[in-house]
């Protein structure tokens, strides 16, 4: 059986983190890609607007991400005694839905990154373990410094995990973590945007200046 403060804060940290990996670099590579494999530019000559698009890629992995959080907490569940109370599993899954979208934009926006720089994969790797050490999953926030845990405050996932865990405790949801899960989301959606419109300016003048 899980203790209160051991095996269950590792349990449900690693349930929501698991998400990341398929949300952070599968949103990545639904920007690189298309530079990778030469079919950005057909993606820039589109008529359609962008953010839709980019959105639209992102998308299945926000189900993804949901997925595998689900299949780490039953198998927590199954095989190693973690116990959550039937009334807590509606939040849970809106916690873990949170989750994996707002990870899908933070991947998003370092996808954009992708436009610019060779190596996206050295961005997404240096942000996974960003997110696997300050945002509360494994290492306890109150261990960080003061620096750190203002850093996981506007990262995805922190505010998912704490939530939780409080709610696989009986404590019910809190809809202010609830609620920071998206807002942080929302920041990065907005980021990505930004980015995305930026770097296809820059590209677009570039490609002007090279045909002079």
């Amino acid at each position: 059986m899980p203790s209160e403060r051991g095996d269950r804060f590792h349990l449900l940290g690693n349930a929501v983190v698991s998400a990341s990996t398929a949300c952070v670099y599968g949103g990545t590579m639904a920007v690189a890609n298309e530079r990778r494999y030469g079919t950005l530019g057909a993606v820039l000559l589109s008529p359609r607007h962008r953010a839709p698009l980019w959105f639209g890629r992102a998308l299945p992995y926000v189900l993804n991400g949901l997925l595998i959080s689900v299949f780490t907490l039953t198998a927590a569940t199954l095989l190693l005694g973690l116990r959550i109370p039937v009334g807590a599993l509606p939040g849970l899954a809106a916690v873990l839905l949170a989750a994996s979208g707002g990870c899908s934009v933070f991947g998003l926006a370092l996808g954009a990154l992708g436009l610019r720089f060779r190596d996206v994969f050295l961005v997404s790797n240096v942000a996974a373990s960003v997110l696997l050490l300050l945002t509360g999953e494994n290492v306890p926030r109150e261990a960080l410094p003061e620096w750190m845990r203002a850093v996981g405050d506007v990262l995805p996932l922190t505010h998912a995990a704490e939530a939780a865990r409080e709610l696989s405790a009986g404590g019910g949801l809190d809809r202010g973590r609830l609620g920071a899960e998206p807002a942080t989301g929302a920041g990065y959606a907005v980021l990505a945007v930004v980015l995305l419109a930026v770097f296809e300016r820059g590209s677009r003048r570039r490609a002007t200046f090279d045909l002079m």
